[in-house]
């Protein structure tokens, strides 16, 4: 099976798998993935408030959705707490592989899915008072994401996955700022050795 094949059947696997979480999972063109576009009005969903949530410690430097793999919004609807995840059509360059292409809609869905998780968890996100811990909301979905792509390691096509998403947590945790403040906190759950392997096994 080839690899956009793969990933693509696994996306929407994941998806179903995690329908009593949400069903509210879109993908979105590149050119939507920005600040400026209400994404829950863009796919009809329906919605009372959409939820912002502070974090007056965290460093939002270098922490925008501009070109991320997807976006997770919350919101009120008949006074429950709910979240809509919306995936980028293609965070790579325009000319990627396919495969690639659908292993980061894959990973990215995984990462979002766990923000939702975690949302109707309330770990990281206090609805009540509207305040989050945004470094270990993050840190949250890639500790759960890295341990996901792990447990399906054995399969030739996870193990890719598990590499590209562990040289990105390794890439964006060298960008300064809260991304530094991810990395940091990560590694005191994950331990940093198992990403510096993940991240450089070749095939």
């Amino acid at each position: 099976m080839l690899g956009a094949e793969f990933f693509e059947a696994a996306y929407h696997d994941l998806a179903s798998r995690y329908a009593g979480l949400t069903r509210d999972v879109y993908l979105v063109p590149p050119e939507k993935m920005n600040e400026g576009t209400d994404l829950l009005d863009l796919c009809g969903v329906h919605y009372d408030e959409k939820l912002y949530f502070n974090d007056d410690t965290a460093d939002l430097k270098n922490y925008g959705m501009e070109g991320a793999g997807g976006v997770t919004v919350n919101f009120l609807l008949d006074g429950r707490g709910r979240s809509a995840i919306f995936i980028n059509e293609n965070c790579l360059p325009p000319d990627s592989h396919e495969g690639a292409v659908w292993l980061w809609k894959y990973n990215s869905l995984h990462h979002e899915l766990m923000h939702a998780l975690d949302f109707s968890k309330q770990k990281n996100f206090n609805t009540s008072q509207r305040t989050m811990d945004l470094v270990g909301a993050e840190v949250f979905a890639d500790q759960k994401t890295l341990l996901h792509l792990k447990s399906l390691s054995a399969n030739g096509f996870m193990r890719i996955a598990l590499q590209q998403y562990a040289r990105n947590v390794k890439t964006m945790g060298q960008k300064g700022g809260i991304r530094a403040d991810i990395y940091n906190r990560l590694t005191r759950r994950v331990d940093e050795k198992s990403i510096d392997y993940w991240a450089s096994m070749e095939f």
